[in-house]
């Protein structure tokens, strides 16, 4: 099976995770594989490890297989069972386990399944840091091995991670906030928290529901319509989280939804007084946040896109806090590792030190205009043709051309970014600038000419 559908199977290893469509691309059979391809990557050891899974449909069941996999090859398998990200990251570090797989496609759609993979210290199994011996081993005719006695650990990770958020933010917070729950895997574990920090909180749609029904697993301006309508007549802060809970989205006090680098810049602001303040940030986001950072005192480091990279520069440089514009955020708290959930106390933390509502402060900011990410279908294997082609373009056309992840051009009147995506058949384009507009329709036009040819 596996040589026929090679090159379809090869697909699903992505830069930072794995992700398919259940049983087309992923299935029972390959979750068994993986977990034998793991055991090869480690050393043919006897491993502590962590599993865990999320609301899919599908996760519970490759879940299942992994844990009876894992025991099988003489592994002691911590089973977190049905959590966000958060904690199964916050346990592989706290607890140090050798390494973890939590089933998830993330914001991907509900046919999607997945595995995110971790070594010690939740750091992320991804591309330059395991992923190809990991793809390399799967493809291989590896050999089913028992490397000692295995025992499966069931564990309640919850009572663990509100201890530990308790000892990096002070309770109270006393806020009155709205959570969009989306159904996704944050469903448990947020109602404790808002108890435990004295929150007044309004769930939406907190019932556990792989399909997702009442909005996609990916929280947007266009899917957080109930949120921010609540969130209005309020006027108090809203909070989101995606399917599998490590994505947080906000909404300000009238309803608009904050962009991810101008959280980023609210979070670093309560870290503001701390010395050595390192920042990783990654190429989306605003100059003008860039700015703000440097002007506190920070060390600015510009990364990729993707867990797995900002994960590791987290570490490498020691950092306090890094970001991503998609609402992944990282703390030194949290062992490098993204934690939207420690995210979302950390900003109402800084609220109500600063004495400042999320519409003040996007206000101070100051931000040039700029564009959304813009998502163009283009498929998979035309992606490295059309990013060389855009390559010469800009070289050509541009004042200066940067390529940190994809293409960054600068012009007078702003820049453009244009990268392929990580785990879509997608480029993505983003523009800042008076002139974004323009920059972002001319990027977007060039991209479908390239695909049509």
């Amino acid at each position: 099976m596996l040589q026929k559908n090679k090159t379809n199977l090869e697909e699903v290893f992505k830069a930072y995770d794995i992700r398919g469509l259940y049983k087309t691309q992923i299935d029972e059979n390959f979750a068994k594989k993986l977990a034998l391809s793991l055991t090869y990557y480690f050393g043919l050891k006897q491993l502590k490890i962590a599993t865990a899974y999320d609301v899919r449909e599908s996760s519970k069941e490759l879940y299942k297989v992994l844990n009876e996999e894992f025991v099988r090859e003489g592994h002691e398998v911590h089973a977190l069972g049905l959590v966000p990200t958060p904690l199964f990251y916050n346990y592989i570090a706290g607890y140090g386990m050798n390494g973890g797989v939590m089933v998830t496609a993330s914001h991907n759609p509900p046919d999607w399944t997945g595995f995110k993979l971790c070594k010690e210290k939740a750091e992320i199994i991804g591309e330059g840091s395991g992923m190809e011996t990991i793809k390399s081993n799967f493809f291989q005719d590896i050999k089913p091995i028992k490397v000692s006695e295995g025992k499966l650990l069931e564990v309640n990770a919850e009572n663990y991670y509100i201890n530990f958020l308790s000892s990096h933010v002070n309770s109270p917070l006393n806020y009155s906030v709205c959570i969009d729950i989306g159904n996704g895997s944050t469903f448990s574990i947020m109602p404790k928290i808002c108890n435990s920090y004295k929150m007044k909180c309004e769930l939406l749609f907190p019932e556990p529901d792989g399909r997702f029904p009442n909005r996609p697993s990916e929280p947007t301006d266009e899917t957080l319509t109930k949120l921010k309508e609540i969130v209005k007549r309020g006027s108090c802060p809203g909070a989101a989280f995606d399917g599998d809970g490590d994505r947080l989205v906000m909404v300000d006090e009238e309803g608009n939804v904050v962009r991810g680098d101008v959280l980023f810049a609210l979070i670093a602001k309560g870290y503001e007084n701390y010395d050595e303040k390192r920042a990783i940030i990654e190429v989306n986001f605003s100059e003008a946040v860039e700015y703000f950072l440097r002007n506190m005192g920070y060390k600015v480091y510009i990364s990729r896109v993707g867990h797995s990279f900002i994960t590791k520069e987290m570490i490498d440089k020691s950092a306090l806090i890094g970001g991503e514009i998609s609402g992944h955020y990282y703390f030194k708290e949290t062992y490098g590792a993204d934690d939207s959930i420690f995210a979302f106390v950390k900003v109402l933390e800084t609220l109500k030190k600063l004495k400042i509502s999320i519409k003040d402060f996007i206000k101070e900011l100051n931000l040039p205009p700029s564009s959304d990410i813009v998502a163009v279908p283009v498929v998979d294997s035309a992606k490295d043709y059309i990013m060389e082609k855009l390559k010469a373009y800009y070289e050509k056309e541009s004042k200066k051309v940067i390529e940190i992840d994809g293409i960054k051009a600068y012009f007078d009147d702003g820049w453009v970014l244009i990268r392929k995506s990580n785990t879509m058949p997608q480029i993505k384009v983003k523009a800042e600038g008076y002139g974004y507009k323009r920059l972002l329709e001319q990027a977007i036009k060039l991209i479908d000419e390239l695909s049509k040819s």
